[in-house]
């Protein structure tokens, strides 16, 4: 009697675990023959391109993506929010001596309008107080490096702008640290307040055709021209719901929106793109779960994730189980469990099974920032993030008119669709993971020992003092 109890025990078990991995590989099946991902980023790439929050591209591109969807038998809806906005005007970074020359020049995101000048240039090394210290800019345009200080901890650009601001530096010119006539495009702070003076990124060549001028102390002059500007701006998160037996739910999330010079194919559109097949997946497959599966495709992660800390204060009051967010995901190779003990096993036990997929970076355990996982860590939500390879020439033009449909890679996107499509559904229905929501107190200290609190708070984003 007590074998035959145990039998009727572990019957459903084996049952169930032969139906998952039946399941698991219909799902990997779909992303592969069925890849719908790789037209819909076609779509968004060409017909809308570069998706900058607030523009009419951002929202062409929201109903590109809305129809795609309810091809497939979803119904997604739009979450809007009004945030601080900022909209590129027509700049202009130009030398008038020793000769005349238009930069290449892309001004950093919320530099605000400002009255065309001229001055000269003064070399301000990387930005440090101490650089500024020495440098004479007062009424002066600061050229700063980004190269780092082996040693040191980087400083921020935003850091940058404000030395350069209490140094009576009247703008700044960031030189890049690629070459190839490339910009780095960012933002000047990630709390939508007018930059304190116009900030630019130059490309490394120009840039070092300043230092080269400095050096030989040649006089240089240059005319600076800022039409970009600081403005509110509606926006919206779009969210599909596979409702669930239970008040808990994962949340999959990848962000929306690209920076406006390039096409944003890359970043994010591979997150976006995984992330629609990841829909159509779940609901052809498996669209009744124990936990609901929230998909979200968030808006201004570029301009200070505003659409992820939209969301979670929005929905701050659910029981969110677990985030998942896909940044630049490429060939997915393991996962970060981002300082989250209990997912390790859980995590492990996943890549172990995935014996056709390359799973050399295995699972990860530290948490990091600026992505959309970072509102859920802040609140105490629990995030996962997938370890993605992408080819170097896919990364190469990072934040810049290069970012095009030309650099997509096909299988990653079916190979990452399968991975995200499983793990997702494990989250969803194993029951033995437990709900884990720390507290403000317990995020503080759980940020301060893995030493992210410091970051945060040079960003202005530390929200527990």
């Amino acid at each position: 009697m007590k074998h035959l109890a145990l039998l009727l025990v572990l019957v459903p078990v084996i049952l169930t675990a032969q139906s998952h991995d039946a399941l698991h590989q219909r799902m990997i099946g779909s992303a592969f023959l069925g890849n719908a991902s790789y037209d819909m980023l076609m779509r968004l790439s060409d017909e809308a391109g570069g998706r900058w929050i607030g523009s009419p591209q951002n929202e062409q591109g929201l109903e590109i993506l809305a129809e795609e969807l309810r091809a497939h038998g979803l119904e997604p809806r739009l979450e809007r929010f009004t945030v601080p906005g900022w909209v590129r005007g027509d700049d202009e970074v130009r030398m008038i001596a020793p000769s005349d020359r238009v930069f290449r020049a892309a001004a950093l995101g919320y530099v605000h309008r400002t009255p065309a000048f001229e001055a000269g240039v003064a070399w301000a090394n990387r930005g440090y107080v101490e650089d500024f210290d020495t440098a004479g800019v007062a009424g002066k345009i600061a050229l700063v490096t980004q190269d780092r200080l082996q040693g040191r901890e980087s400083i921020l650009r935003s850091e940058v702008i404000i030395n350069a601001a209490d140094a009576g530096a009247r703008a700044v010119l960031f030189i890049n640290s690629k070459k190839g006539g490339m910009l780095l495009c960012g933002m000047g702070n990630f709390q939508g307040d007018p930059a304190a003076v116009p900030a630019f990124s130059i490309t490394w060549e120009e840039g070092q055709r300043l230092v080269r001028l400095l050096d030989r102390s040649v006089p240089v002059r240059m005319r600076i021209t800022t039409e970009s500007y600081c403005t509110e701006v509606e926006s919206a998160n779009l969210v599909c719901t596979l409702p669930g037996r239970s008040d808990e739910k994962i949340v999959v999330g990848a962000h929306f929106d690209s920076w406006d010079i390039g096409q944003g194919s890359i970043d994010n559109g591979l997150g976006t793109a995984i992330l629609f097949d990841v829909a159509r997946i779940l609901r052809a497959l498996a669209p009744e779960n124990e936990r609901s599966i929230e998909l979200v495709w968030f808006n201004g992660e570029e301009m200070g994730l505003w659409g992820a800390r939209k969301y979670v204060e929005k929905h701050r009051g659910e029981k969110i189980h677990t985030a998942i967010n896909m940044d630049m995901t490429g060939s997915i190779r393991g996962f970060n469990a981002m300082g989250i003990e209990h997912l390790r096993p859980f995590l492990q036990g996943l890549a172990d099974g995935m014996t056709g997929f390359d799973m050399s970076r295995g699972v990860m355990n530290h948490p990091w920032t600026n992505s959309d996982h970072q509102p859920f860590m802040l609140a105490g939500i629990p995030a996962i993030t997938p370890l993605g390879h992408l080819d170097k020439h896919m990364v190469h033009t990072y934040h810049d008119f290069g970012d095009t449909f030309d650099l997509v890679n096909r299988k990653y996107l079916s190979e990452s669709a399968g991975v995200v499509s499983i793990l997702t559904h494990l989250l969803a229905n194993d029951t033995t993971l437990p709900y884990i929501r720390r507290s403000d107190e317990e995020t503080a200290s759980w940020l301060t020992e893995h030493g992210l609190a410091e970051r945060l708070k040079r960003q202005g984003e530390w929200i527990f003092e």
